[in-house]
């Protein structure tokens, strides 16, 4: 009879163990491999290995920071750094919806500091394309899945044009991306640039309780680091992720004696969203024509008038506590 009541206890534990990691929140992050896509990768990875966090079940490779073929390869080396290769890695789109801007390499030309890290044992990419695979695992994990997009909005667009009940299937998207405009930010924003049309399919779609925006102007109000701040403090940190992000930066760094990085903020909030200070509601839209062209608008409005939230504020000191936690951890 104990034997009995050891096994039916056993099994018990095991179908709640299997049913708690079922409803646990899966993502996917879609991202241009940048230095700072590489930084928001591994803090999702070690945040999920760490302190029990979402788990990364894809990722999805867009132009944007670089070429998509150098994306793919930064990539693997960011799954291979973080001891991750087990992690889907399904290529995308290689250029925009109508045009492909030329990109700026802030990162270099590889996209992760030009800094030549070789390794001959790099897991391919799986034959399905970024956006079959969105679909499928949308429907695969209705409801618990939440998609970040690091760089343009390509693959989205293309998988809300395929198959319109994707974003309802999601738990959430959240979008890297734009500016609030003002005096300070009257340029097009990288990520919203990069795709113009493709912003645009997926704000058309949208609905507030569903796509939630990280601005880059709010995160460059909020989360106002310094440079020295960056190398002597967080790049301090003695571990191979660390090693390998601040040769990623190396070039980057050069830029500006401040620290405003768009990707780690997102996949933070994603991770956490008690970072965030304060929410506004939005008819968000982005200008396609002349001179304003990649440009958003913004009409900010009641929840129920509204197709986004937006992120306004950040907590700046937990979010720099949380990047170095979890950023101390080893993969």
């Amino acid at each position: 009879m104990r034997a009995f009541l050891y096994i039916f206890v056993f099994i018990i534990t095991n179908v709640n163990s299997n049913q708690n990691n079922d409803r646990k929140t899966k993502i996917i992050i879609d991202n241009d491999a940048g230095g700072d896509d590489a930084m928001a990768i591994f803090l999702a990875l070690l945040y999920e290995k760490h302190f029990d966090g979402p788990t990364l079940v894809g990722l999805t490779t867009v132009n944007g920071n670089t070429i998509e073929d150098n994306v793919c390869i930064n990539n693997q080396k960011i799954l291979k750094i973080a001891n991750r290769q087990d992690v889907p890695l399904y290529r995308g789109s290689n250029s925009s919806l109508v045009i492909t801007p030329v990109s700026v390499y802030f990162y270099g030309k590889d996209g992760l500091g030009d800094c030549d890290l070789y390794y001959d044992d790099l897991e391919p990419a799986k034959e399905q394309s970024a956006v079959s695979a969105l679909i499928e695992l949308s429907k695969k994990y209705e409801g618990s899945l939440t998609v970040i997009t690091l760089g343009s909005l390509t693959n989205v667009a293309l998988a809300i044009k395929l198959d319109p009940g994707f974003l309802n299937r999601l738990q959430q998207l959240y979008v890297a991306a734009g500016h609030i405009y003002s005096d300070e930010n009257s340029m097009p924003e990288f990520n919203a640039f990069t795709d113009v049309e493709a912003y645009q399919v997926v704000t058309q779609n949208a609905t507030p309780d569903k796509l939630t925006i990280i601005p880059y102007s709010q995160v460059m109000s909020s989360l106002n680091f310094s440079r020295v701040w960056r190398q002597e403090v967080l790049g301090a940190i003695e571990t191979e992720v660390m090693r390998a992000q601040n040769l990623f930066e190396t070039i980057s760094l050069q830029e500006s004696d401040r620290w405003q990085s768009l990707d780690p903020a997102a996949v933070a909030v994603a991770l956490k969203p008690d970072l965030v200070k304060e929410y506004k509601y939005s008819k968000n839209s982005i200008k396609t024509c002349g001179d304003q062209r990649g440009i958003n608008t913004n009409d900010f409005v009641p929840m129920q008038d509204a197709n986004v939230r937006l992120i306004y504020s950040i907590n700046e000191e937990e979010y720099k506590k949380l990047l170095l936690n979890v950023l101390s951890k080893h993969p």
